[in-house]
């Protein structure tokens, strides 16, 4: 819907005071910070037309009014529209470039998600690329008693996943190091789906010649990489749940007990986040616009990071839907880019 220029501002105007204060806006207040040129009269007129319009709401037990979701629609829309994040983003970027470098891309996203909690006050939410998506680099078995083996699966993007499973037959670490050897320099490089075709493939070139090797490796991959499939939620790093417990907006506690319940089981994070990669640029969502935030009463920034052209996983962060999205935008925009680069000189 089409506001006009007086009324976009003062829509505006509303948001901002309500993200600040937290508290219902009257005409009163509005005229005391801002000039519009009108008087208070005319300032309550507008505000009861954004109210019937949807953009505002009254609660009862005030004269003021709050922004409703399509009301901080809006105003997010208009930030896009307008690139008015963008002022502040050289300093935002600094921020988001004081991310320790490490060797580790898992203490990586760590850091990562304690960055977004400390400069947000929110909740930061950072997902790691499923190793049956991605790249592998190295694949180890390691024998840890009889019949159990522990298969360690390092990405190209510096990732790394354990997993256990059992065998029928023990195999020694020496055989388990040598079939090891063999499917690194036969697969580098290579998807797990791409290593069990290609393992396939090598099972039937053999024919009729029995390659003892290769058939141990044929066996051992194909429970490896069923394991690997079967158990690949995804990893979900997580910093400032807690935070969202200081703010006016959440004082339904069984609400948030919910939502730290699902923080903490990940999978329906998880797929919140992994519904939004592939999506260009930041991407927010406000409220009841995704089921799993509207049951929360949250909005979500949230912007994908990869490595070269290849889409890794994303970040992002969870907080009320009175966010500071003129902050908070920018701030994932710059750490999702930074993430990227320092990935990238991970390689």
């Amino acid at each position: 819907m089409n506001l006009d220029k007086r009324s976009r501002l003062i829509l505006r105007a509303i948001v901002l005071s309500y993200i600040k204060n937290a508290q219902p806006v009257g005409s009163h207040s509005i005229t005391k910070h801002y000039d519009f040129g009108v008087g208070s009269a005319t300032i309550r007129n507008i505000m009861s037309n954004l109210e019937e319009d949807g953009f505002l709401s009254h609660p009862h037990t005030s004269a003021g009014r709050i922004p409703t979701e399509k009301g901080y629609r809006f105003y997010v829309d208009t930030l896009f529209e307008e690139k008015t994040f963008l002022k502040n983003q050289s300093q935002i970027t600094l921020e988001a470039e004081s991310l320790v470098q490490r060797e580790d891309a898992s203490q990586l996203l760590q850091d990562t998600s304690k960055l977004l909690s400390d400069l947000t006050h929110y909740m930061a939410i950072v997902s790691a690329p499923k190793i049956s998506a991605a790249r592998i680099n190295h694949i180890e078995f390691v024998r840890l008693r009889t019949n159990c083996i522990m298969t360690i699966t390092v990405s190209e993007a510096g990732f790394v996943q354990n997993r256990f499973f059992d065998l029928e037959k023990d195999i020694s670490q020496k055989s388990l190091n040598n079939i090891s050897d063999y499917l690194n320099s036969l697969c580098k490089g290579m998807t797990l789906d791409g290593i069990r075709k290609k393992m396939s493939h090598q099972m039937e070139k053999m024919e009729d010649l029995y390659d003892h090797l290769e058939s141990e490796t044929f066996e051992l991959t194909q429970q490896a990489m069923q394991g690997l499939h079967s158990r690949d939620t995804g990893e979900l790093y997580t910093d400032g749940a807690i935070n969202i417990f200081d703010l006016p907006d959440f004082t339904d506690i069984k609400v948030m007990k919910n939502l730290l319940k699902a923080v903490k089981e990940k999978k329906a994070v998880i797929e919140l986040l992994d519904k939004y990669i592939g999506s260009d640029g930041v991407q927010v969502f406000i409220g009841s616009e995704n089921r799993f935030l509207g049951r929360h009463g949250c909005s979500l920034v949230v912007s994908q990071y990869k490595r070269g052209d290849r889409v890794l996983g994303a970040l992002g962060v969870i907080g009320p839907t009175r966010m500071d999205y003129s902050k908070v935008i920018p701030l994932v925009d710059s750490t999702a880019k930074q993430v990227s680069r320092l990935l990238e000189d991970l390689s």
